[in-house]
């Protein structure tokens, strides 16, 4: 697990913000083609139900609103998931009845990556991916957030930065601390 050292300075990041807001509608478009498929699946059944004589007379056209709710959900789920990306932290916040806040202290980061879909890149989007030393979540992927180039550079720049003003030390997996001090020292002697 990476920690700040004992003695280092506080990160001297900016305050800036990159980015606040959601990300663009069509990183959800499989989910409104979930909800209209459904939609028209039930319309269609409805209108195969009504060629029955005894059930001509029920409002089967209630059918075609069987994907409303999926279309709802997706949409809500959407809107109520904001990004915030500053010069020292990414902030995700996430729910629609309850919320849950995330945040990703850029000097925490050890690698920044962009990918682009074919898909992604018809619609004009891409996927940000920030690897980090957090043990729960050790990748946040930021997908579909507007001018995500420029975003993509900003961010790797800042991280660059908050690494060098913070000076992280990571422990690695497996191996002592104390042993990899010594280590180090040897080198420099």
């Amino acid at each position: 697990m990476a920690a700040m050292p004992a003695g280092a300075r506080p990160q001297l990041g900016s305050d800036e913000v990159l980015f606040e807001g959601v990300a663009r509608h069509s990183v959800v478009l499989g989910g409104y083609l979930k909800g209209i498929a459904v939609c028209v699946a039930g319309g269609a059944v409805g209108v195969g139900l009504r060629q029955i004589e005894a059930l001509a007379t029920w409002p089967l056209w209630l059918l075609a609103l069987v994907g409303l709710p999926v279309l709802l959900m997706t949409y809500l789920r959407h809107t109520t998931s904001r990004f915030k990306v500053s010069g020292r932290r990414v902030e995700t916040e996430m729910g629609i009845l309850s919320k849950r806040v995330d945040s990703l202290e850029l000097w925490r980061i050890l690698d920044v990556r962009y990918e682009q879909s074919f898909a992604d890149r018809i619609f004009n989007n891409a996927k940000i991916i920030l690897i980090g030393t957090d043990q729960s979540h050790p990748m946040l992927t930021l997908h579909g957030l507007p001018n995500h180039r420029a975003l993509f550079e900003k961010l790797r720049d800042a991280v660059q930065t908050a690494r060098l003003s913070s000076r992280p030390m990571e422990v690695v997996p497996g191996h002592d601390a104390a042993a990899l001090v010594g280590h180090d020292r040897e080198h420099h002697l």
